[in-house]
């Protein structure tokens, strides 16, 4: 099952970092080595994986001190990952959003935007050298921990981790610190990371436009669906604000 082996993928990938001093949430492996065991459920065949604790509280996407440790942090967890390689991680994708799905005809800036974004990103990755690598794939500042008692940040939740540029990660980290004045972050992270700053200053903004075109699809597609929560709405005018 490809689904169980992008899983596993993630779980190899936080062994990794663990092992090199980066809390990540270690899978704790079978006796014979499996890192997960099947789990049948009414949706069909699943899987189950024990994972070690990472002690500490979420950080706070608002605070600037917690974006220190959220930049800090996650350029750690990519440089301790650049000799790391697994033949299942997923690949990075540009234009994972169909331009003809109905959800982008809710708005008239929508299809646009993910369209447009789209290119200026697969542009840059044909003309420019970018810092590909390991990415977590989904890294909110609620996947952190920061363990008062020591300093330390961890990182969990390696699901989504997949392979391609590592500005992608840094860009859903800058969204979900609300999209601008994320500058704390960034800075920690290019302390920490692998990525040069004039690549990052060149070449995030685009990557953040992907990834807010992105999140507005993912949330005009839920109120698509089901008519959404009032949070839905709100989220999916933030989200056009930042855009246009």
């Amino acid at each position: 099952m490809a689904a169980r082996r992008g899983f596993e993928a993630g779980l190899c990938a936080a062994e990794h970092l663990d092992a090199s001093g980066v809390c990540a949430g270690r899978p704790v492996r079978a006796a014979d080595g499996a890192l997960t065991t099947a789990l049948p459920t009414r949706a069909g065949d699943g899987v189950i994986a024990l994972m070690c604790l990472v002690p500490g509280r979420p950080l706070h996407a608002d605070d600037p001190l917690d974006q220190s440790w959220w930049g800090g942090a996650l350029g750690a967890a990519h440089r301790s990952l650049r000799r790391f390689v697994h033949p299942d991680l997923a690949k990075f994708q540009v234009a994972a959003v169909p331009a003809a799905a109905p959800h982008l005809a809710m708005e008239p800036w929508l299809g646009p935007a993910v369209t447009e974004t789209a290119a200026v990103v697969r542009r840059i990755m044909v003309t420019d050298q970018l810092t590909y690598g390991v990415r977590h794939g989904a890294p909110d500042a609620a996947r952190f921990r920061l363990d008062s008692s020591t300093g330390r940040v961890g990182l969990v939740g390696w699901a989504a981790a997949g392979t391609g540029p590592l500005l992608y990660d840094l860009a859903h980290a800058v969204l979900c610190a609300g999209g601008t004045a994320a500058e704390a972050l960034v800075e920690a992270y290019v302390r920490a990371g692998p990525v040069p700053s004039d690549e990052c200053a060149a070449v995030l903004p685009a990557m953040l436009a992907l990834r807010t075109a992105a999140r507005a699809a993912a949330v005009a597609e839920k109120i698509h669906a089901d008519g959404g929560t009032p949070r839905d709405h709100a989220e999916l005018t933030r989200m056009a604000a930042l855009l246009l």
